[in-house]
């Protein structure tokens, strides 16, 4: 199973139609770990994360899982005075079912080499029953339109970096907040490209379409309803249930977060048979 969820304690003024019990980072984050082991995943990814140490890694090792992280250089986080490190991406899994083999933690680059603000976490993990290996990747491309040729070159780093790390048995599975609709060029370049690396798009596999959104606010400049989170995996994986998108009765008209969704973009949960 794969969780993914952002768990920002960003500012929350963008938020302007949330309740203020829904906004408050001890609710927020009591509530998102509530939800993450509501499902008992296996693995679990998460970005934006910003309260690694405090918060998600001494609770989740407290019952059985390993983390690994990775910072953004140039974290919006820092600018801010109490703030508790920059945010980044986080890869946890249950340690009493898979071995850490390898792992690759870097900031993204573009076509040329040059460094971005994103990054990638990548772990080899053993499975330790079926000793097969999972090559699971997380990652937070650039944000805001315009950006279209960043993130499709940014997504050819992540596969170049994966290819590092598999194998000929590892299956793949990839997790992200792309800021891509579906039809960018960087989701179809997971399908197909010049890594030997076809992925599918779970929801595609488990729905045959697209989930209807993935991220749902209301901000001073308007209400945003994207669908642009995604977890890619490679054929070898086949979903055998997901979690469904909520009903929008259960959003609320204050979008998210809310109290029952406690961050901006909703959970993509899937169970997968390995083969």
């Amino acid at each position: 199973m794969i969780f993914l969820a952002l768990s920002s304690s960003s500012p929350t003024e963008n938020f302007i139609k949330c309740p203020q019990e829904a906004l408050n980072w001890k609710n927020r984050s009591r509530r998102s770990l509530e939800e993450i082991l509501t499902y008992e995943p296996d693995i679990i990814c998460l970005e934006e994360v910003d309260h690694f140490k405090d918060c998600y890694l001494p609770a989740l090792e407290s019952v059985g899982y390993a983390g690994l992280f990775k910072g953004k250089k140039n974290s919006p986080c820092l600018k801010f005075a109490c703030n508790f490190g920059p945010d980044g991406c986080a890869l946890f899994y249950n340690k009493h079912k898979f071995a850490l083999e390898e792992v690759i933690q870097k900031g993204l680059e573009d076509l040329s080499g040059c460094p971005t603000n994103q990054v990638v976490l990548i772990a080899k993990l053993r499975n330790l029953r079926q000793m097969k290996s999972l090559v699971c990747a997380v990652t937070h491309l650039k944000a805001k339109p315009g950006f279209e040729k960043l993130r499709l070159e940014q997504g050819m780093d992540i596969l170049k970096s994966i290819s590092l790390l598999k194998d000929s048995d590892s299956s793949v599975v990839l997790c992200g907040d792309f800021n891509a609709e579906p039809s960018e060029p960087v989701c179809n370049l997971m399908k197909e490209n010049g890594f030997n690396l076809p992925l599918m798009n779970a929801n595609q596999s488990a729905l045959g379409r697209e989930a209807e959104f993935t991220t749902w606010k209301v901000r001073p400049s308007g209400e945003v309803k994207h669908t642009i989170d995604y977890i890619f995996h490679s054929k070898d994986l086949a979903v055998a249930q997901c979690l469904m998108t909520p009903d929008v009765k259960d959003v609320g008209e204050g979008r998210l977060p809310c109290i029952e969704y406690p961050s901006d973009h909703v959970s993509l949960v899937f169970d997968f048979l390995w083969y």
